[in-house]
């Protein structure tokens, strides 16, 4: 019976934050975070929950983000959950400061998140971004982003940045984060946002420079890639990083590339191929952005975390020499 009693108990501790039933709780789709004269500001895209459908914005602010976060929720007709949410997006003026890598340990910290979520940044106005995120295709404006999202990740055009992902990097690795556009009313994901060593947003990539940094990463399949010299449509790609030991000074990316059709030779191929993915390291190293996690393989190599300290790779790894070898084969 004590054993019956103590499982009843948990099982009720476990589920105190989420008894409210489901239509008693706003579930935000997107949540928009930007920081102007001192003062934090939230946004939240919720359902309306009336007939017909449609959704609406709500927002807060506070001095800290905190207490943002809390009037957001007073804001809310009923107790905002994030457990649905599908993008995370910071104005540019917060993730090109000091306070960006704590502002997403926080919201990371919240009990009621969806780590699955991706996180995006802008420089668009919050306010009108949210105001204006409907559904582009049906009723439901979650479908519709994941979609949109699964489109662009599959195109290589923008990266699979999400909340999990960014915290799970930790030092040994530096996340690409997706970059939102908004321009006449309408919002797009394309390129993204490589974040340095320090934890700041720097550098922005093309779409077509991520698509090169997607290839790096062997996660290309099926895809147009257009190269200054010419396009290729890629069936499927293989690659891989290797950091020379034990100096680590440089670095080599090697790629076999599988195409269906190109307007360039073989040759002429590889080399463009290899020039411009060179182009792309050389923009990751100036942001001190370790996008191909070359700081897990030099942890490998140390006998404990002090070493890898006074490695001091933050330091260390703009220095590092590139070098990329493309291998070309038509498919058969």
């Amino acid at each position: 019976m004590k054993r019956i009693i103590v499982m009843l108990l948990a099982a009720a501790l476990c589920t105190s934050c989420t008894a409210l039933p489901a239509e008693e709780r706003a579930f935000a789709v997107a949540l928009g975070v930007s920081r102007d004269d001192g003062l934090w500001r939230v946004y939240a895209r919720i359902p309306t929950y009336q007939t017909g459908g449609g959704y609406t914005t709500i927002s807060a602010e506070g001095k800290e983000l905190t207490s943002a976060m809390t009037s957001l929720d007073a804001a809310a007709p009923m107790h905002l959950h994030l457990d649905q949410l599908r993008l995370l997006i910071f104005a540019e003026g917060v993730a090109r400061t000091i306070d960006f890598p704590s502002a997403i340990a926080e919201l990371a910290a919240r009990h009621d998140i969806r780590h699955q979520t991706a996180v995006a940044v802008t420089d668009a106005d919050m306010q009108q971004l949210m105001d204006d995120m409907k559904p582009a295709t049906g009723t439901r404006l979650s479908k519709s982003i994941d979609v949109l999202l699964e489109t662009r990740v599959s195109q290589g055009t923008a990266p699979a940045s999400t909340l999990a992902e960014v915290i799970r990097m930790g030092e040994r690795q530096d996340a690409v984060l997706m970059r939102l556009q908004h321009a006449h009313g309408e919002w797009k994901v394309s390129g993204g946002c490589p974040v340095g060593q320090d934890g700041i947003v720097r550098e922005v990539l093309s779409a077509a420079e991520m698509q090169l940094l997607t290839l790096m990463t062997g996660g290309m399949k099926n895809v147009t890639l257009t190269l200054e010299e010419g396009t290729v449509r890629v069936m499927d790609v293989s690659a891989d990083t290797e950091l020379s030991t034990p100096t680590m000074q440089s670095a080599a990316v090697h790629i076999t590339l599988r195409y269906t059709s190109s307007s360039l030779t073989d040759e002429a191929l590889s080399r463009a191929v290899a020039s411009a993915c060179l182009g792309v390291l050389n923009r990751l190293s100036a942001a001190n952005c370790d996008a191909l996690g070359l700081g897990r393989q030099a942890i490998m190599h140390m006998k404990d975390m002090a070493e890898w300290h006074e490695l001091d790779w933050q330091h260390r790894y703009p220095e590092i020499e590139w070098s990329v070898s493309v291998g070309v084969q038509p498919a058969a």
